[in-house]
Protein backbone atom coordinates (compact mmCIF):
# COMPACT_ATOMS: atom_id res chain seq x y z
CA UNK A 1 0.00 0.00 0.00
CA UNK A 2 1.15 2.98 -0.86
CA UNK A 3 1.93 6.32 1.47
CA UNK A 4 -0.02 9.89 1.06
CA UNK A 5 0.56 13.31 3.09
CA UNK A 6 -2.16 15.97 3.65
CA UNK A 7 -0.86 19.23 4.81
CA UNK A 8 -2.55 21.62 6.47
CA UNK A 9 -2.85 24.14 9.09
CA UNK A 10 -5.49 22.65 11.14
CA UNK A 11 -7.03 19.47 11.28
CA UNK A 12 -9.85 17.39 13.38
CA UNK A 13 -13.69 17.12 14.65
CA UNK A 14 -13.78 20.50 16.54
CA UNK A 15 -11.81 22.40 13.35
CA UNK A 16 -14.30 25.02 11.59
CA UNK A 17 -13.42 26.49 8.29
CA UNK A 18 -14.41 24.60 4.70
CA UNK A 19 -10.80 24.39 3.43
CA UNK A 20 -9.92 22.32 6.49
CA UNK A 21 -12.75 19.93 5.96
CA UNK A 22 -12.38 19.52 2.50
CA UNK A 23 -8.84 18.01 4.03
CA UNK A 24 -10.82 15.94 6.12
CA UNK A 25 -13.35 14.76 3.96
CA UNK A 26 -10.37 13.40 1.03
CA UNK A 27 -8.13 12.04 3.80
CA UNK A 28 -10.92 9.90 4.91
CA UNK A 29 -12.09 8.57 1.56
CA UNK A 30 -8.62 8.07 -0.09
CA UNK A 31 -7.42 6.24 3.66
CA UNK A 32 -9.06 2.79 2.30
CA UNK A 33 -6.94 2.54 -0.83
CA UNK A 34 -3.19 4.54 0.90
CA UNK A 35 -1.96 4.60 4.10
CA UNK A 36 -2.79 8.56 4.60
CA UNK A 37 -1.07 11.04 6.93
CA UNK A 38 -2.42 14.56 7.71
CA UNK A 39 0.58 16.85 8.80
CA UNK A 40 -1.07 19.64 10.67
CA UNK A 41 -0.13 22.03 13.45
CA UNK A 42 -0.94 22.23 17.34
CA UNK A 43 -3.11 25.32 16.80
CA UNK A 44 -7.27 25.99 16.46
CA UNK A 45 -7.63 29.69 16.63
CA UNK A 46 -5.82 31.36 13.72
CA UNK A 47 -6.42 34.80 15.26
CA UNK A 48 -4.48 33.70 18.16
CA UNK A 49 -2.04 31.51 16.89
CA UNK A 50 -1.57 29.44 20.21
CA UNK A 51 -1.02 25.62 20.74
CA UNK A 52 -3.93 24.19 22.28
CA UNK A 53 -3.16 20.70 21.63
CA UNK A 54 0.00 18.68 22.22
CA UNK A 55 2.62 17.88 19.55
CA UNK A 56 2.84 14.18 18.83
CA UNK A 57 0.80 11.64 16.54
CA UNK A 58 -3.01 10.78 17.15
CA UNK A 59 -5.80 8.92 14.77
CA UNK A 60 -9.01 10.18 13.79
CA UNK A 61 -11.18 8.30 11.62
CA UNK A 62 -8.60 5.65 10.32
CA UNK A 63 -5.77 8.33 9.00
CA UNK A 64 -3.11 9.29 10.78
CA UNK A 65 -2.35 12.96 12.29
CA UNK A 66 1.20 14.09 12.93
CA UNK A 67 0.77 17.23 15.27
CA UNK A 68 3.69 19.67 15.40
CA UNK A 69 4.12 23.03 17.43
CA UNK A 70 4.24 26.16 15.30
CA UNK A 71 6.80 28.52 15.41
CA UNK A 72 6.38 31.65 17.88
CA UNK A 73 4.11 34.29 16.65
CA UNK A 74 5.28 38.06 16.92
CA UNK A 75 2.10 39.79 15.28
CA UNK A 76 4.13 43.32 15.55
CA UNK A 77 6.96 42.02 13.42
CA UNK A 78 4.57 40.19 10.80
CA UNK A 79 2.94 43.06 10.47
CA UNK A 80 5.62 44.96 9.47
CA UNK A 81 6.63 42.81 6.93
CA UNK A 82 3.10 42.91 5.87
CA UNK A 83 3.25 46.86 4.75
CA UNK A 84 7.24 45.53 3.24
CA UNK A 85 5.71 43.23 1.10
CA UNK A 86 2.91 44.72 -0.59
CA UNK A 87 4.45 46.40 -4.12
CA UNK A 88 4.36 43.31 -5.78
CA UNK A 89 1.51 42.37 -5.45
CA UNK A 90 -0.03 45.70 -5.88
CA UNK A 91 1.48 45.36 -9.61
CA UNK A 92 0.48 42.13 -10.64
CA UNK A 93 -2.95 42.88 -9.25
CA UNK A 94 -3.23 46.41 -11.07
CA UNK A 95 -2.43 44.85 -14.53
CA UNK A 96 -4.99 42.09 -13.58
CA UNK A 97 -7.87 44.73 -13.33
CA UNK A 98 -6.64 46.75 -16.21
CA UNK A 99 -7.10 43.28 -18.03
CA UNK A 100 -3.76 43.61 -19.37
CA UNK A 101 -2.80 39.51 -18.21
CA UNK A 102 -2.87 38.28 -21.70
CA UNK A 103 -0.59 40.97 -23.09
CA UNK A 104 2.08 41.31 -19.77
CA UNK A 105 1.71 37.85 -17.82
CA UNK A 106 3.03 36.03 -20.91
CA UNK A 107 5.91 37.56 -21.17
CA UNK A 108 6.94 38.00 -17.85
CA UNK A 109 5.20 34.63 -16.42
CA UNK A 110 7.60 34.19 -13.07
CA UNK A 111 8.42 37.02 -11.13
CA UNK A 112 11.26 37.58 -8.27
CA UNK A 113 10.19 41.13 -7.57
CA UNK A 114 10.10 40.65 -3.64
CA UNK A 115 9.98 37.70 -3.66
CA UNK A 116 12.54 37.18 -0.62
CA UNK A 117 10.67 39.40 1.82
CA UNK A 118 7.49 37.38 0.69
CA UNK A 119 8.97 34.53 1.75
CA UNK A 120 10.34 36.44 5.32
CA UNK A 121 6.71 36.95 5.58
CA UNK A 122 5.52 33.23 5.28
CA UNK A 123 8.17 32.32 7.61
CA UNK A 124 6.76 34.82 10.48
CA UNK A 125 3.31 33.59 9.60
CA UNK A 126 1.69 32.18 12.59
CA UNK A 127 0.89 28.97 11.37
CA UNK A 128 4.57 28.50 10.08
CA UNK A 129 6.42 25.29 11.73
CA UNK A 130 9.89 24.05 11.68
CA UNK A 131 9.20 21.33 12.83
CA UNK A 132 6.49 20.47 10.56
CA UNK A 133 8.99 21.19 7.45
CA UNK A 134 12.18 19.54 8.80
CA UNK A 135 10.10 16.23 9.18
CA UNK A 136 8.68 16.58 5.71
CA UNK A 137 12.03 16.91 4.49
CA UNK A 138 14.05 14.28 6.45
CA UNK A 139 10.70 11.48 5.54
CA UNK A 140 9.59 13.44 1.87
CA UNK A 141 10.77 9.98 0.34
CA UNK A 142 8.25 7.76 2.08
CA UNK A 143 5.52 9.41 0.39
CA UNK A 144 3.73 8.72 -2.86
CA UNK A 145 2.07 11.88 -2.83
CA UNK A 146 2.01 15.00 -0.80
CA UNK A 147 -1.40 17.01 -0.99
CA UNK A 148 -1.12 20.42 0.23
CA UNK A 149 -4.29 22.51 1.29
CA UNK A 150 -4.90 26.24 0.32
CA UNK A 151 -2.39 28.43 -1.84
CA UNK A 152 -2.18 31.40 0.66
CA UNK A 153 -0.66 29.48 4.35
CA UNK A 154 3.27 29.36 4.84
CA UNK A 155 3.09 25.60 5.21
CA UNK A 156 1.85 25.25 1.32
CA UNK A 157 4.40 28.16 0.22
CA UNK A 158 7.75 27.09 2.18
CA UNK A 159 6.83 23.09 1.48
CA UNK A 160 5.62 22.35 -2.09
CA UNK A 161 8.96 22.67 -3.12
CA UNK A 162 10.78 20.24 -1.05
CA UNK A 163 9.20 17.43 -3.13
CA UNK A 164 7.63 19.26 -6.05
CA UNK A 165 7.21 16.57 -8.34
CA UNK A 166 4.96 14.77 -6.70
CA UNK A 167 2.87 17.76 -4.69
CA UNK A 168 -0.67 18.10 -5.56
CA UNK A 169 -1.62 21.96 -4.90
CA UNK A 170 -5.38 21.99 -4.01
CA UNK A 171 -5.28 25.95 -3.75
CA UNK A 172 -8.93 27.03 -2.53
CA UNK A 173 -7.87 30.20 -4.57
CA UNK A 174 -9.94 33.51 -5.03
CA UNK A 175 -9.64 37.19 -6.17
CA UNK A 176 -7.68 39.09 -3.89
CA UNK A 177 -4.75 40.29 -2.88
CA UNK A 178 -2.77 37.51 -1.73
CA UNK A 179 -3.07 35.68 -4.87
CA UNK A 180 -0.90 38.36 -6.80
CA UNK A 181 2.30 38.01 -4.65
CA UNK A 182 5.55 36.85 -6.47
CA UNK A 183 5.88 33.64 -4.76
CA UNK A 184 2.59 32.73 -6.45
CA UNK A 185 4.36 32.74 -10.09
CA UNK A 186 6.45 30.21 -8.66
CA UNK A 187 3.97 28.18 -6.66
CA UNK A 188 1.35 28.03 -9.06
CA UNK A 189 4.04 27.16 -12.02
CA UNK A 190 6.57 24.00 -10.36
CA UNK A 191 4.26 21.80 -8.32
CA UNK A 192 3.14 18.46 -10.14
CA UNK A 193 -0.37 19.09 -10.16
CA UNK A 194 -2.88 21.65 -9.28
CA UNK A 195 -6.45 20.65 -8.32
CA UNK A 196 -9.47 22.40 -8.99
CA UNK A 197 -12.43 23.58 -7.10
CA UNK A 198 -14.61 24.82 -10.05
CA UNK A 199 -13.99 26.54 -13.31
CA UNK A 200 -14.16 29.71 -11.92
CA UNK A 201 -10.82 29.04 -10.34
CA UNK A 202 -9.41 27.46 -12.70
CA UNK A 203 -9.91 29.95 -15.36
CA UNK A 204 -8.85 33.04 -12.81
CA UNK A 205 -5.46 31.20 -12.37
CA UNK A 206 -5.21 30.96 -15.80
CA UNK A 207 -5.38 34.47 -16.84
CA UNK A 208 -2.43 34.73 -13.89
CA UNK A 209 -0.44 32.53 -14.52
CA UNK A 210 -0.62 32.02 -17.90
CA UNK A 211 1.06 29.28 -20.08
CA UNK A 212 3.39 28.15 -17.15
CA UNK A 213 0.47 27.33 -15.00
CA UNK A 214 1.47 23.89 -13.68
CA UNK A 215 -0.66 20.63 -15.04
CA UNK A 216 -4.52 20.60 -13.98
CA UNK A 217 -8.03 20.13 -14.10
CA UNK A 218 -11.44 20.65 -11.93
CA UNK A 219 -11.59 17.93 -9.15
CA UNK A 220 -13.23 19.90 -7.21
CA UNK A 221 -14.98 17.53 -3.79
CA UNK A 222 -17.99 15.38 -3.20
CA UNK A 223 -20.42 16.38 -0.50
CA UNK A 224 -20.17 14.62 2.82
CA UNK A 225 -23.93 14.68 4.50
CA UNK A 226 -23.90 13.28 8.23
CA UNK A 227 -26.83 12.19 9.69
CA UNK A 228 -29.02 14.25 12.02
CA UNK A 229 -30.53 11.51 14.76
CA UNK A 230 -34.71 11.86 15.17
CA UNK A 231 -34.07 13.61 18.53
CA UNK A 232 -31.50 16.37 16.94
CA UNK A 233 -33.90 17.06 14.38
CA UNK A 234 -36.84 17.45 17.00
CA UNK A 235 -34.80 19.02 19.83
CA UNK A 236 -33.94 22.14 16.51
CA UNK A 237 -37.85 22.21 16.00
CA UNK A 238 -38.54 22.71 19.66
CA UNK A 239 -35.64 24.81 20.07
CA UNK A 240 -35.78 27.31 17.17
CA UNK A 241 -37.63 29.39 15.63
CA UNK A 242 -40.35 28.18 12.86
CA UNK A 243 -38.27 30.49 9.98
CA UNK A 244 -34.99 31.29 9.93
CA UNK A 245 -31.68 31.82 7.89
CA UNK A 246 -29.09 29.59 8.73
CA UNK A 247 -25.13 30.65 8.57
CA UNK A 248 -22.41 27.93 9.02
CA UNK A 249 -18.71 28.30 9.64
CA UNK A 250 -16.02 31.38 11.49
CA UNK A 251 -18.34 34.30 12.38
CA UNK A 252 -16.14 37.03 11.02
CA UNK A 253 -16.57 39.93 9.51
CA UNK A 254 -14.93 38.62 6.52
CA UNK A 255 -16.97 36.34 5.98
CA UNK A 256 -20.27 37.85 6.81
CA UNK A 257 -19.39 41.47 4.93
CA UNK A 258 -22.45 44.02 5.48
CA UNK A 259 -25.22 40.83 5.81
CA UNK A 260 -25.83 41.26 9.70
CA UNK A 261 -26.59 45.27 8.99
CA UNK A 262 -28.58 44.20 5.47
CA UNK A 263 -30.64 41.76 7.69
CA UNK A 264 -31.87 44.08 10.78
CA UNK A 265 -32.27 46.45 8.07
CA UNK A 266 -35.37 44.23 6.56
CA UNK A 267 -36.29 42.99 9.81
CA UNK A 268 -37.02 46.88 10.76
CA UNK A 269 -38.45 47.23 7.37
CA UNK A 270 -40.83 44.73 7.30
CA UNK A 271 -42.82 42.56 9.47
CA UNK A 272 -41.86 38.93 9.40
CA UNK A 273 -40.55 36.35 11.74
CA UNK A 274 -37.53 35.56 9.71
CA UNK A 275 -34.88 34.88 12.34
CA UNK A 276 -30.93 34.19 11.74
CA UNK A 277 -28.92 31.77 13.31
CA UNK A 278 -24.98 31.84 13.07
CA UNK A 279 -22.94 28.41 13.94
CA UNK A 280 -19.90 28.64 15.02
CA UNK A 281 -16.55 30.25 16.40
CA UNK A 282 -17.17 33.68 17.07
CA UNK A 283 -14.44 36.21 15.87
CA UNK A 284 -16.41 39.56 15.65
CA UNK A 285 -17.83 41.60 18.32
CA UNK A 286 -21.45 40.02 19.24
CA UNK A 287 -24.82 41.68 18.14
CA UNK A 288 -27.29 41.48 20.85
CA UNK A 289 -30.80 41.24 18.78
CA UNK A 290 -33.72 38.94 19.78
CA UNK A 291 -33.94 38.39 15.78
CA UNK A 292 -30.30 36.78 15.96
CA UNK A 293 -29.14 33.65 17.41
CA UNK A 294 -25.66 32.30 17.84
CA UNK A 295 -25.31 28.27 18.57
CA UNK A 296 -21.36 28.53 18.69
CA UNK A 297 -19.78 25.15 17.52
CA UNK A 298 -22.44 22.64 16.29
CA UNK A 299 -21.40 18.81 15.29
CA UNK A 300 -22.09 17.60 12.06
CA UNK A 301 -25.47 15.82 12.56
CA UNK A 302 -26.45 18.88 14.45
CA UNK A 303 -25.38 21.22 11.32
CA UNK A 304 -27.59 18.42 9.19
CA UNK A 305 -30.87 19.10 11.49
CA UNK A 306 -29.98 23.06 11.25
CA UNK A 307 -29.89 22.65 6.98
CA UNK A 308 -33.17 20.44 7.52
CA UNK A 309 -35.18 22.95 9.50
CA UNK A 310 -34.09 26.20 8.21
CA UNK A 311 -35.86 28.80 5.27
CA UNK A 312 -32.52 28.80 3.81
CA UNK A 313 -29.06 28.76 4.15
CA UNK A 314 -26.63 31.91 3.14
CA UNK A 315 -23.18 32.46 2.21
CA UNK A 316 -22.67 36.43 2.12
CA UNK A 317 -18.24 35.79 1.47
CA UNK A 318 -16.96 37.43 -1.56
CA UNK A 319 -14.07 35.39 -1.02
CA UNK A 320 -14.77 31.53 -1.64
CA UNK A 321 -13.52 29.03 -4.22
CA UNK A 322 -16.24 26.52 -3.48
CA UNK A 323 -18.11 26.95 -0.39
CA UNK A 324 -19.27 23.29 0.70
CA UNK A 325 -21.98 24.61 2.85
CA UNK A 326 -23.72 25.93 0.08
CA UNK A 327 -23.18 22.46 -1.62
CA UNK A 328 -24.45 20.78 1.74
CA UNK A 329 -27.74 22.53 1.48
CA UNK A 330 -28.47 22.34 -1.82
CA UNK A 331 -28.10 18.42 -1.37
CA UNK A 332 -30.58 18.28 1.24
CA UNK A 333 -32.99 20.68 -0.74
CA UNK A 334 -32.56 24.12 0.33
CA UNK A 335 -32.11 27.72 -1.10
CA UNK A 336 -28.62 29.07 -0.66
CA UNK A 337 -28.45 32.80 -0.60
CA UNK A 338 -24.97 34.27 -1.94
CA UNK A 339 -23.14 37.47 -2.70
CA UNK A 340 -22.99 38.27 -6.16
CA UNK A 341 -19.98 40.10 -5.70
CA UNK A 342 -18.04 36.26 -5.45
CA UNK A 343 -17.88 34.95 -9.15
CA UNK A 344 -18.00 31.37 -7.47
CA UNK A 345 -21.40 32.11 -6.63
CA UNK A 346 -22.44 32.62 -10.04
CA UNK A 347 -21.31 29.96 -11.28
CA UNK A 348 -22.94 28.04 -8.79
CA UNK A 349 -26.57 29.93 -9.47
CA UNK A 350 -26.18 29.43 -13.14
CA UNK A 351 -25.67 25.48 -12.93
CA UNK A 352 -28.12 24.99 -10.39
CA UNK A 353 -30.82 26.78 -12.53
CA UNK A 354 -31.09 28.93 -9.41
CA UNK A 355 -31.66 26.54 -6.33
CA UNK A 356 -28.64 29.22 -5.42
CA UNK A 357 -29.27 32.93 -5.37
CA UNK A 358 -27.25 35.37 -5.81
CA UNK A 359 -28.05 39.31 -4.18
CA UNK A 360 -26.09 42.29 -5.36
CA UNK A 361 -27.11 45.25 -2.73
CA UNK A 362 -28.79 45.66 0.39
CA UNK A 363 -32.69 46.54 -1.32
CA UNK A 364 -31.89 43.16 -3.82
CA UNK A 365 -31.11 41.36 -0.90
CA UNK A 366 -34.44 42.42 0.64
CA UNK A 367 -36.30 41.71 -2.71
CA UNK A 368 -35.58 38.17 -2.87
CA UNK A 369 -36.15 37.46 0.79
CA UNK A 370 -39.49 38.70 0.35
CA UNK A 371 -40.15 37.07 -2.93
CA UNK A 372 -39.18 33.39 -1.19
CA UNK A 373 -41.52 34.63 1.73
CA UNK A 374 -44.81 34.77 -0.38
CA UNK A 375 -44.21 31.69 -2.59
CA UNK A 376 -43.24 28.53 -0.73
CA UNK A 377 -43.50 26.55 -4.26
CA UNK A 378 -41.14 27.97 -5.60
CA UNK A 379 -38.49 27.15 -3.15
CA UNK A 380 -39.52 23.96 -3.34
CA UNK A 381 -38.69 23.96 -6.91
CA UNK A 382 -35.64 25.52 -6.40
CA UNK A 383 -34.81 22.91 -3.99
CA UNK A 384 -35.44 19.91 -5.84
CA UNK A 385 -33.44 21.73 -8.76
CA UNK A 386 -30.68 21.81 -6.05
CA UNK A 387 -30.24 18.34 -5.24
CA UNK A 388 -30.34 17.65 -8.68
CA UNK A 389 -27.34 20.17 -9.52
CA UNK A 390 -25.47 18.32 -6.75
CA UNK A 391 -25.85 14.56 -7.53
CA UNK A 392 -25.03 15.10 -11.11
CA UNK A 393 -21.84 17.33 -10.57
CA UNK A 394 -20.00 16.47 -7.13
CA UNK A 395 -19.79 12.49 -7.21
CA UNK A 396 -16.88 11.14 -5.00
CA UNK A 397 -16.39 7.85 -6.69
CA UNK A 398 -15.84 10.19 -10.01
CA UNK A 399 -13.36 12.84 -7.32
CA UNK A 400 -11.62 10.40 -5.86
CA UNK A 401 -10.64 8.40 -9.24
CA UNK A 402 -9.54 11.76 -10.31
CA UNK A 403 -7.06 12.36 -7.92
CA UNK A 404 -5.88 8.71 -7.52
CA UNK A 405 -5.21 9.06 -11.08
CA UNK A 406 -2.74 12.07 -10.67
CA UNK A 407 -0.82 9.96 -7.84
CA UNK A 408 -0.27 6.82 -9.73
CA UNK A 409 1.23 8.88 -12.56
CA UNK A 410 3.49 10.93 -10.06
CA UNK A 411 4.40 6.78 -8.96
CA UNK A 412 4.90 5.84 -12.69
CA UNK A 413 7.27 8.67 -13.32
CA UNK A 414 9.63 7.76 -10.37
CA UNK A 415 10.16 4.54 -12.09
Amino acid sequence: MGKIGFITVRYGLDVTGGAEFHCRMLAERIAGQYDVEVLTTTVKDYTTFIPEVKEGNYELNGVKIRRFDNNPFNRTYYEQLQKKSKKASKIRRLIYRLNLSNIIFPIFPIWNYQKDVEYKLMKNYGFYSDNLLNYLKEHKDEYDALIFITYENALTQLGDFIAPEKTILIPTAHLESMLFRSINSHLFTKVGYIAFNTDTERKMCQKIFQHKLAPNDVVSVGVDITSASKEEIEKVKDHFPKQYLLFCGRIVEGKLNNFLDYFLAFKNKYNTDLKLVLTGDLFMPKIEHPDIIYTGFVTESEKTALIMNSFAVVNPSIYESLSLIALEALSLGKMVIANKKCNVMIEHEAKSNGALICYKSENNLHKILLELIENPSLMEEKGRAGIKYVSENYQWDVIIDKLLAVIEKFKLKRL
